[in-house]
């Protein structure tokens, strides 16, 4: 039988024992059989520190696949770990083009354009680019959108830094663009996406934050293969009949990577869009999910 391993982070007080974030998972990962190995998140981080990572894993006999559940990594920082691993017969799931593919927002765009949300995107380097997104913005004439980095929104700062009432009004938009980059500040991912907002279902409005939750379900997919669909949000009551997840699936076999999350959302009008792509390996698992479930259903699209 083939081994599998689980790459969780370490905890950064106690080397030896995993991040606390992750236990659970890693618990629920060792009673269904995978192995684990444990990676120094501040090192792999840390430039000046990279080389020291992974000292804490031995060299294998002979190569096996290894999965990584732990904290988002840029491409960059993926791809060193992706060769300290194989260096040590450990081979990612994903190699760093893949992860890469649905890490990005733009990069995720070509498995998916037909539908999500009409988006438009730009590397931010310097107070030109900025003026040069504003520009671009214009396509979406008065209508409202949304802004994130390739990665992430500041969903929980609504007004001020993710949603846009009239695309056309350039001092909100750059104000809540100055926002954003202020809240994301050094972990701004790449650049900055503006996505046409779509009126989505209601489902409640967050406990602390104030933001709209929407009818959204997170799908999981290992080798192409559903492995599970899963409510997005833990606040909430789910009333309807979980979406048709055939498209879904099919949609799936084009996506470029070997495990990705797939997040979808029910609009008002009844239609299922996809909001955006995962690298399965740093998408969190829903709080509602039980990780054993998660794991086991893992293990059966693993080759044996």
């Amino acid at each position: 039988m083939k081994s599998h391993f689980i790459l969780f982070c370490a905890n950064p007080i106690n080397p030896t024992e995993v991040d606390e974030d992750f236990s659970n998972e890693f618990l629920a990962a060792k009673e269904l059989g995978f192995g684990s190995l444990l990676v120094n998140f501040e090192d792999l981080t840390n430039e000046a520190r990279v080389s020291f990572a992974t000292k804490r894993i031995r060299t294998a006999d002979q190569v096996s696949q290894v999965i990584y559940r732990g904290w988002m990594l840029t491409p960059k920082q993926y791809d060193v770990l992706f060769n300290q691993l194989l260096a040590k017969n450990y081979q990612l799931i994903n190699t760093a083009r893949e992860y890469q593919n649905c890490h990005y927002l733009p990069d995720s765009l070509q498995f998916i354009e037909s539908r999500t949300p009409r988006t438009i995107y730009q590397r931010i380097e310097n107070e030109q680019n900025i003026s040069d997104l504003i520009e671009k913005t214009k396509m979406f004439g008065n209508s409202p959108v949304i802004i994130k980095d390739y990665v992430k929104s500041e969903k929980h700062h609504w007004h001020t830094a993710c949603f846009v009432e009239n695309a056309n009004d350039q001092l909100k938009l750059k104000s809540s663009l100055d926002k954003l980059m202020e809240l994301r500040g050094k972990h701004l991912n790449e650049g900055i996406v503006v996505r046409a907002y779509v009126d989505l279902s209601d489902l409640t409005t967050h406990s602390k934050s104030g933001m709209p939750l929407k009818e959204e379900y997170r799908l999981f997919f290992c080798n192409h293969q559903l492995l599970g669909a899963y409510p997005y949000w833990e606040e909430g009551e789910y009333k309807t009949v979980q979406p048709d997840l055939n498209e879904w699936i099919t949609l799936a076999k084009q996506v470029e990577s070997n495990f990705f999350s797939m997040d979808i959302a029910k609009t008002k009008s009844g239609k299922w869009i996809v909001i955006e792509l995962g690298d399965g390996q740093v998408a969190g698992i829903p709080d509602r999910v039980e990780k054993q479930l998660f794991y086991a259903a893992l293990k059966k699209l693993l080759p044996m």
